[in-house]
């Protein structure tokens, strides 16, 4: 994993002090300049920007999959003269771009990229790094947790902000250009999804957007795999690992595939998974799921700054990289994010949007049709609720907030959040556009956690730039079709994929799997998180996650996975207290969490956030 560490503003004596203790890290210094030290653990991979600035992390040209190892002048000039736009345009990939402004520094993530950028802003310095240990390093701080974000993170999930669930720790999100004046950082959001979805654009017919989506994955699954000798997918038997599989195999690589089988039998995918499978001409191992107690206590949630790993999603995928090992495999690859990047809906908000486009109207009477067969209602309940939502298309997007087993002093905290960017900046607004988006922005938060522990080796090829930047500029009608969502993606891959796999509509989920696990652990889930750090700190209604863990029914699935993420916050928080150099944190909505993070002033900019209304 990429490490890398940035210093903006510090004096002469602290560069000193900073230069000496990362040299002793294993840290090679990159650049080294009054008020600017910059250092990673692989200089070799580390591009410059003319002779001020760089780029850590992989860099790929638009249109290639080859890696880009150096820049040419002219194109380090024009990153430079654009401020960062001409890298966004023109390149994509996992890296964290240095680029040296008039007076000052500033930071450039990529869109959907996996390199982590966290930062702690001082009142004439900040410090960026990969990781918290790392920007630990240069801080020299002790850290303690926000107990106002954590509640954030549990109810509205998916939707990252800028500040993470470590006090006065906050994070680059991909898109973003930062800029530092001191220790000031100041925000501007450089690439969003709305640029990619105007209505002056020309939208592809279908056979187009089919082609150019298969282009493009096959595109993206090369670069994002180029370092691997040898891959293994993990093929669930859906459509996305399936498409995984399929870029794989079109570019001839070694490949072998895995499918771990759930002892239930609404987790068990072989038969599809073998289909796809024989008609790819490719290997397939079936391995049963682990039926032993649920690993609880797993270190790697500790080395990310919110409560975003899956205890049950470790365990999968520590027994993928054992059976990696045993197959001769160096790399994992999965499906992560397609549904998201491949416009997952389940609603009538595509055809409300056939309302209000100027080319949609003509389509919204099969739109209806076809959302009906998806979703199993009436088309004529389908077409009311898109006028309904065609109306009210000003409204601002409905996050679902998950406030389950949470205090009252915890749920009014979470709702003091603004909303992400990408939902207030269509421009016009438009329904299902918006929910588009969203779910991007939770393809977003699934990428930029980085890799970590059991997943620190794992490619999800289809969230990246390029590829979504095209399924942005597809109809949103155009992604309905036989009954099924995501009907572009399977287009693309018709001739390639069993017919079974490409138009199935079951999913199959290892849901009463993890009961059980959990049901098996249940009286040391209560007794953690009864008398754990979310009880202490007030984020938890100890009443409720108490009678829901003595009820001597079985779980059901809402209060099961309630429990699941409850549980894995728990580890999260007592892994972040165990670290060293921990310091004892306030308990939850004893104030805004804006008052206590380092004040971000934010460029005018279209998408500037806003507050939720």
């Amino acid at each position: 994993m990429q490490k890398y560490l940035i210093a903006v503003g510090l004096g002469e004596d602290r560069q000193h002090h900073l230069r000496e203790k990362v040299r002793r890290a294993g840290l090679a210094i990159v650049l080294d300049r009054p008020g600017l030290l910059a250092a990673g653990n692989a200089p070799s991979k580390t591009i410059p920007i003319g002779q001020s600035g760089c780029i850590f992390g992989s860099l790929f040209a638009q249109g290639s999959a080859k890696r880009v190892l150096s820049l040419p002048g002219t194109e380090a000039e024009q990153i430079l003269v654009s401020g960062g736009r001409h890298l966004i345009d023109q390149y994509w990939g996992d890296y964290v771009a240095l680029i040296p402004l008039a007076g000052s520094v500033a930071i450039l993530r990529s869109p959907f990229g996996t390199l982590p950028c966290l930062y702690r802003a001082a009142a004439e310095h900040a410090h960026l790094a990969s990781d918290i240990g790392t920007l630990q390093l240069g801080t020299e701080w002790s850290w303690s947790i926000d107990y106002d974000a954590v509640a954030r993170q549990l109810v509205f999930a998916d939707m990252r902000l800028r500040e993470t669930c470590i006090d006065d720790v906050c994070e680059v999100r991909g898109g973003e250009l930062v800029r530092f004046l001191g220790g000031k950082p100041e925000h501007r959001i450089l690439w969003s999804p709305w640029d990619f979805v105007l209505a002056a654009r020309v939208l592809p017919e279908p056979e187009e957007a089919a082609a150019r989506l298969r282009e493009e994955a096959i595109r993206c699954v090369q670069t994002k795999t180029h370092d691997a000798d040898r891959c293994l997918v993990m093929l669930s038997g859906g459509l996305d690992s399936s498409i995984v599989a399929a870029a794989l195999t079109a570019n001839g690589r070694d490949v072998a595939c895995l499918n771990l089988v759930a002892p239930a039998s609404a987790g068990d995918e072989r038969i599809y998974a073998r289909a796809a499978c024989e008609r790819l001409k490719l290997a397939l191992a079936e391995r049963r799921m682990n039926e032993g107690s649920l690993l609880l206590d797993l270190p790697a949630t500790t080395s990310l700054p919110r409560p975003v790993a899956r205890s049950f999603e470790q365990m999968l995928y520590r027994t993928a990289g054992d059976i990696a090992e045993e197959l001769g495999c160096d790399t994992i690859v999965d499906g992560g994010g397609g549904d998201n990047v491949f416009c997952s809906l389940q609603s009538a908000s595509p055809a409300a949007d056939c309302l209000l486009d100027r080319q949609g109207p003509r389509a919204f009477l099969q739109t209806c049709n076809e959302i009906a067969a998806l979703t199993h209602a009436s088309a004529w309940r389908v077409a009311r609720k898109a006028a309904r939502r065609a109306w009210e298309r000003s409204r601002p997007y409905r996050w679902s907030a998950a406030e389950q087993m949470l205090s009252p002093e915890a749920v009014a905290a979470a709702h003091r959040s603004p909303l992400h960017p990408w939902l207030l900046a269509g421009i016009p607004p438009r329904p299902g556009r918006s929910a588009q988006i969203a779910q991007l922005i939770g393809a977003q938060s699934f990428m930029e956690d980085g890799p970590h522990g059991a997943k620190s080796n794992v490619v999800s090829p289809l969230v990246s730039q390029p590829l979504i930047e095209h399924c942005l500029s597809v109809a949103l009608w155009q992604w309905v079709e036989r009954g099924c969502n995501r009907a572009i993606a399977r287009r693309a891959f018709s001739d390639m994929l069993p017919h079974e796999v490409v138009w199935r509509r079951s999913k199959g989920i290892p849901d009463s799997y993890i009961v059980q696990l959990y049901e098996a652990n249940r009286e040391m889930i209560r007794d953690r998180l009864l008398g754990g750090l979310l009880a202490a700190a007030g984020v938890i209604d100890i009443a409720a996650v108490e009678a829901v863990l003595d009820d001597p029914t079985p779980f059901r699935g809402r209060e099961c996975s309630r429990i699941v993420r409850l549980m894995d916050t728990e580890i999260w928080a007592r892994g972040i207290r165990d670290s060293s150099r921990f310091l004892p944190s306030a308990p939850c909505a004893q104030a805004p969490a804006s008052e206590r993070t380092a004040p971000v002033s934010q460029a005018p900019d279209l998408h500037d956030p806003a507050a939720r209304s």
